[in-house]
């Protein structure tokens, strides 16, 4: 039943994701607190100028935040309806996000993640338009600008670079050594700027003690967390379910969709890899790892034959996300 209802096409989505939304953020505009930055972390270049203009008032924060969710599940619903990887019409996409990102109670709170997470979507939208371009030099700059626009809020963001290069590569057999020089170029002009800045007011200092910070500073997440570990657990077991019946009805996609779903497996590589190897990267990567586990989710929620099954699993799933509201 409630699948049914969070997979239709039907216009009543564009009111049933943002008052889902509030109703599972309810704590943080009832009870509005910042995110407990590690030092350093709310100092990256770009978003320090919003984390100034909203440092008093930690409500307005939070309502940003919720204006990002809302606006982060469109567009991922709309990167669906324009390529058509999901070969449904459904707004489950947006839903299944929004449930992913509200099982993270301490990311109820403006982060830089989210706008890394915009401009990651504004990315792969850009290698996704290679597809049907003989040429696509504008949107191999736009890549890579897009890129380093989101590190300079979100400084791990940047290693998520190499993916434009293998996302062409994967959906291009033959792309020109332009589009492997424009990202590149494209991920200097932001950075240049900004490195200009700090040396022309004599701060390169403070240029480099930030980017260490956002790089070596420890950071433990999961350490007497249990509400977190159950629920991650389960995030966990559904991805290496639909994982598995993504690989079984791996031949049966269109050339165009498997390429889509391979640029997504990047994604969830890298963000996997920088969980593990950079001390700094802490749960606030699971915002990133959520755009391809939505559509990975749903493409099994979508398709799963067994309806008893699939039911059973969003009910659970909504069920955690409620129970992660009070914990």
């Amino acid at each position: 039943m409630i699948l049914r209802i969070l997979k239709t096409n039907q216009a009543y989505h564009f009111i049933l994701i943002p008052v889902l939304v509030l109703v599972l953020w309810f704590r943080s505009y009832i009870h509005p607190e910042y995110f407990p930055f590690f030092e350093g972390e709310s100092d990256m270049f770009l978003y320090q100028l919003v984390h100034h203009w909203l440092s008093k008032s930690p409500l307005i924060s939070n309502l940003l935040a919720i204006f990002f969710v809302i606006t982060l599940s469109f567009l991922i619903l709309r990167l669906n309806t324009t390529y058509a990887f999901i070969r449904v019409r459904t707004f489950l996409p947006s839903n299944i996000f929004v449930l992913i990102v509200s099982g993270l109670i301490s990311l109820h709170a403006l982060h830089p993640v989210y706008f890394a997470l915009l401009f990651i979507v504004l990315c792969v939208d850009r290698i996704f338009q290679s597809y049907k371009k003989e040429t696509f030099y504008a949107q191999a700059f736009e890549a890579g600008f897009f890129i380093s626009v989101g590190s300079l809020f979100y400084f791990n963001l940047i290693f998520f670079f190499p993916i434009i290069w293998l996302g062409f590569l994967l959906i291009k057999s033959s792309p020109k050594w332009r589009n492997f020089v424009l990202p590149i170029l494209g991920l200097m002009v932001p950075w240049l700027f900004a490195w200009s800045y700090y040396f022309l007011t004599d701060q390169i200092h403070v240029f480099n003690a930030t980017i260490s910070k956002n790089l070596y500073t420890e950071n433990y997440f999961l350490r007497q967390n249990l509400p977190l570990q159950i629920y991650l657990g389960f995030l966990i077991l559904i991805t290496l379910i639909s994982s598995v019946f993504l690989l079984n009805q791996y031949d049966e996609k269109k050339i165009s969709t498997r390429k889509y779903f391979q640029v997504f497996f990047l994604i969830f590589l890298v963000s996997f890899v920088l969980l593990i190897a950079v001390p700094a990267v802490s749960q606030e990567i699971l915002i990133i790892m959520a755009l391809p586990l939505t559509f990975l989710i749903s493409n099994y929620l979508i398709f799963m034959k067994k309806r008893f099954w699939s039911n059973l699993i969003m009910y659970l799933f909504l069920a955690l996300t409620i129970y992660m509201q009070f914990t």
